[in-house]
């Protein structure tokens, strides 16, 4: 147990004045929650807040089912306050995963859409342009992604691949590479989809099972578990700490982040572009050639 309270003690007490990432321009931590629709994200949030504090249980993130779709009930990109330096975000779940809804969840990860307001995929492609270009200098935020995926959900060769690229673009726009969490770690294969993580080279992934609504009844395992995420987490902004001459102001990630998605947006229409004109190929009628004759006078 005096583990547990030296854990919470040194995520309650934490602060970046003994990193050079103050001296940078960030004195926050926004631990960007995200994933597909209905995989625990809200979840997470809520058993994080209750290992942190305490007391009476109180669904604050609302929880979503694994049926529900397109964002799930998260259709905002909400802030929760752990701490006066730590601040979870509940960034709005994707569900079919197109190109559009990439660039919106890339967008929340780049910390380009504002915090707490509502999140719209925006497909046309001009006001994705003016909104990226538009989004104002969060100068005061390191960001950090934690990727949530149920062990419920097989991973098939194909959203492997596409899970790959997500994370490896989520690394490129923050700088840290994703922590991996599974969730609902008692009703599927957690070990092999564990080992799939991390044979797509993630470092860090921890299984867990949430505290809900329906079962919140506290234990020192799942406290443990929570908190020990928490530290690592700290752990790993500490490393960077000592190299961050190399992580840049966030003046340049932000310049940074604009860009990598403008290239997103750029080649997301190209793609489009080609889509649209071979339907509009396949639409027209072949056109039948005549024999060639020849007569003999």
């Amino acid at each position: 147990m005096e583990e547990l309270q030296d854990q919470k003690e040194r995520v309650l007490s934490y602060n970046l004045g003994s990193s050079e990432l103050e001296s940078l321009g960030y004195n926050r931590i926004l631990l960007q929650v995200c994933g597909r629709a209905g995989h625990g994200k809200s979840s997470f949030i809520n058993s994080l807040r209750y290992a942190v504090h305490g007391g009476r249980f109180e669904a604050t993130a609302s929880e979503a089912s694994a049926t529900e779709s397109q964002g799930g009930n998260t259709r905002r990109r909400t802030s929760y306050p752990l701490t006066e330096v730590i601040t979870l975000v509940d960034n709005r779940g994707f569900g079919k995963a197109d190109n559009y809804e990439k660039e919106e969840i890339y967008t929340q990860l780049g910390n380009l859409q504002p915090l707490d307001e509502e999140v719209v995929w925006e497909s046309c492609f001009d006001k994705r342009m003016k909104a990226i270009t538009a989004a104002k200098l969060n100068s005061k935020d390191l960001l950090l992604p934690i990727f949530v995926y149920s062990v419920q959900c097989t991973m098939a060769d194909e959203s492997k691949e596409e899970i790959k690229e997500f994370l490896k673009n989520a690394q490129k726009l923050t700088g840290f590479l994703p922590i991996i969490i599974l969730t609902k770690r008692y009703l599927g294969d957690v070990t092999t989809v564990k080992q799939q993580f991390k044979g797509l080279g993630m470092e860090q992934v921890f299984p867990v099972e949430n505290y809900t609504s329906e079962d919140h009844i506290k234990t020192p395992k799942k406290d443990k578990t929570f908190l020990s995420i928490l530290n690592k987490i700290l752990d790993h902004v500490n490393f960077l700490g000592k190299e961050a001459s190399s992580f840049g102001t966030q003046e340049e990630q932000h310049l940074k982040r604009v860009q990598m998605l403008l290239e997103i947006a750029h080649k997301n229409e190209k793609e489009k572009e080609k889509e649209n004109l071979k339907a509009e190929l396949d639409k027209k009628p072949v056109e039948k050639k005549e024999k060639f004759s020849c007569k003999i006078l």
